[in-house]
């Protein structure tokens, strides 16, 4: 969260000088898009990731390999549940196991067909769930050619809209953090207009240079309408001999479930295709709550990558008070809002498991002679010290910054290079 959220937080009231008038538009055409989930099992009891595609009919003959494209996958690491958002149309859905690991399907890997009596048209905003999918072990395509998901790229707006939503994201593409889709102006465009932003800011996880398999993955998570760029001068004083730094980018006006969910599938899709073992988490804000999210997700989904560092930075544990005032005020809500206000269902989740990941949470203050709640300009201390977070740290440290200015740091950049050197 940062000074810019504080005040529109602030102006709920006030519809047109705020983007209210473009939220409920926003949402309704999020909310048209068609939901697809179910669960998948194999028969054969490898352990090796499950991959579910979803396919789209082109065609007019469904029995022609042309009548289809690939327009989405998802990858699990042990069976469980699915699920896609994508624009209304006509899905078919095949399945492999990932025997090697290398989001590619060869010929002699489990397949599950396509089921042509079991196609699923799907109209705006409808959910088709429960379905349930099972690769046999002897299933094998009848095309002898390799299926190739780490090939799929991002389209242009429109042809993009015909595929599906989750494939305008950013998967290892490699970024600079002065990049214009990085800007502050585009970065809160995701919290009024998170639709949009799917397609100006694109969303996902960007590499700050080529992947270099020999250093290790620090991974970078913003807060309310925040952006990679708030990682500057962590990013800039990080040792750079052992360590590489990835961004995650997301719009801050979703709802944080979702966003946790989207961080999980795009950190399998890249441990998949780069073999990744052990990354390390640093969070800031809000994005602390995210990335707790997340791992609770990752850890309950089997995730196999080592993870032996979380670092929070100034994160509202438990919430804040302009969210409840926003859901309680305003005509129209950001769902954010609902996650954030103090005593929301998603941060009652976030202390109902343990993630298993060492936690060093840094908060931030400002000393003051004022009467008032103790904060540091935008969160309150009392939020980032929930008693929950505290027992839940392995290390506690304060600092005597603001919000945003705790990222400037030079204490806090060298306390992370020390954790990151403690980790390994």
């Amino acid at each position: 969260m940062n000074r810019m959220s504080m005040a529109s937080l602030a102006c709920s009231a006030v519809l047109a000088g705020c983007g209210f008038l473009d939220v409920r538009e926003q949402q309704a055409k999020m909310d048209a898009t068609c939901a697809i989930g179910g669960r998948v099992d194999a028969e054969r009891r490898d352990a090796a990731p499950l991959i579910v595609v979803l396919v789209r009919q082109t065609g007019a003959d469904p029995g022609k390999r042309e009548s289809w494209q690939v327009a989405d996958h998802f990858v699990l690491e042990e069976p469980g549940q699915w699920q896609f958002r994508a624009n209304a149309a006509t899905y078919g859905l095949v399945a492999f196991q990932d025997l090697n690991r290398d989001l590619k399907h060869q010929r002699d890997e489990p397949y599950l067909r396509l089921d042509e009596k079991a196609l699923i048209t799907c109209k705006p905003g409808e959910r088709r769930t429960g379905l349930a999918l099972r690769v046999p072990a002897a299933g094998r395509s009848r095309i002898d050619e390799v299926l190739d998901i780490t090939a799929l790229q991002a389209r242009t707006f429109h042809e993009q809209m015909e595929i599906s939503l989750s494939q305008v994201t950013a998967v290892g593409e490699i970024g600079n953090l002065s990049d214009a889709h990085f800007n502050q102006s585009v970065a809160e465009s995701g919290l009024w207009r998170p639709f949009d932003f799917l397609f100006e800011g694109r969303p996902g996880v960007y590499f700050l240079g080529a992947y270099d398999s020999t250093k290790i993955p620090v991974l970078f998570v913003h807060g309310i309408n925040g952006t990679p760029q708030n990682f500057t001068a962590l990013v800039e004083r990080l040792d750079r001999k052992r360590f590489q730094p990835w961004v995650y980018y997301y719009p801050s006006g979703a709802a944080l479930g979702q966003v946790a969910d989207h961080l999980t599938q795009t950190m399998r899709k890249l441990e998949l295709q780069y073999r990744v073992s052990t990354y390390a988490v640093v969070a800031h804000s809000m994005g602390g709550l995210v990335s707790r999210g997340f791992l609770q997700r990752y850890r309950a989904g089997g995730g196999k990558a080592a993870i032996p560092l979380f670092v929070s930075i100034s994160t509202p544990w438990d919430g804040h008070k302009a969210a409840e005032f926003g859901v309680k005020t305003s005509p129209v809500v950001v769902r954010v809002w609902n996650d954030m206000a103090p005593g929301s269902d998603y941060l009652k989740a976030l202390y109902a498991s343990d993630p298993g990941v060492p936690h060093h949470l840094l908060f931030s203050f400002r000393q003051s002679g004022r009467s008032g709640e103790a904060n540091d300009g935008t969160v309150s201390v009392a939020s980032q010290l929930r008693p929950a977070a505290q027992q839940g740290a392995v290390r506690i440290e304060g600092f005597n910054e603001t919000h945003m200015g705790v990222l400037e740091a030079q204490v806090v950049s060298q306390q992370l290079n020390r954790l990151l050197g403690a980790a390994y």
